[in-house]
């Protein structure tokens, strides 16, 4: 017997679905782009967006408080569908989750956004972009998690869209009308080590905030 998931993902009707383009929004012939279709396999596997330039891959607990957002480069691990902060990272990850008195899959969603580098032409890039992060704002929707973390500068570009914010660390920003905080990518704290200092600072704060949030919560 199958289980819920299983049924759901295959009537297309799980909570994580791909953004279908085809049949809403029209491009000139000249800027078409192909979106790939998401198989009940891949879905299975973590892919949750699919187009020529992004892969949007996720894993954890759908009822997650706290949901971390990373962007890599897909070359990091090859095929797409296993590119969720593979090796070293991962692991460096999972000990920081650790170390906060987190796991991977209670209370924690992982959401990777693969970038595929190409000479595609400008006006299709943005079309692309513009797609991917629709479907982001479409997913922490979904998730209304308590906190975001946006992992390395790419991602912190992408959800605050204004460049002159990224510096700004253990400050709260805001996403789609949740908190946002943004730290260092585990592949960059593996390359440089003096930033772990930084960037468990920054989880902390993350960690406050939430604890703040339940207070209130409490209370109320």
């Amino acid at each position: 017997m199958s289980t819920r998931d299983e049924i759901l993902i295959e009537l297309g009707i799980s909570p994580f679905w791909k953004k279908s383009l085809e049949g809403r929004t029209r491009f000139d012939a000249e800027e078409s782009v192909t979106y790939t279709s998401v198989s009940a396999g891949e879905m299975k596997s973590g892919v949750l967006f699919k187009s020529s330039l992004h892969t949007i891959v996720g894993k954890g607990d759908p009822e997650a408080g706290w949901v971390f957002i990373a962007e890599s480069p897909s070359a990091q691990g090859g095929d797409s569908a296993n590119s969720l902060l593979l090796g070293d990272a991962s692991k460096l990850f999972s000990n920081m989750l650790i170390a906060m008195h987190l796991a991977r899959d209670k209370g924690v969603y992982l959401i990777d956004v693969l970038q595929t580098y190409s000479s595609t032409e400008d006006a299709i890039i943005v079309k692309e972009e513009g797609s991917c992060t629709e479907f982001l704002d479409q997913q922490i929707q979904l998730l209304r998690p308590s906190i975001i973390v946006a992992m390395g500068s790419a991602a912190a570009k992408r959800l605050m869209r204004d460049n002159a914010m990224l510096d700004c660390r253990r400050t709260v920003h805001d996403y789609c009308g949740f908190d946002l905080v943004v730290t260092d990518h585990p592949l960059d704290l593996l390359k440089e080590s003096s930033k772990k200092v930084n960037a468990w600072k920054d989880l902390c704060f993350a960690s406050d905030l939430v604890k703040g949030h339940q207070e209130d919560a409490s209370v109320s």
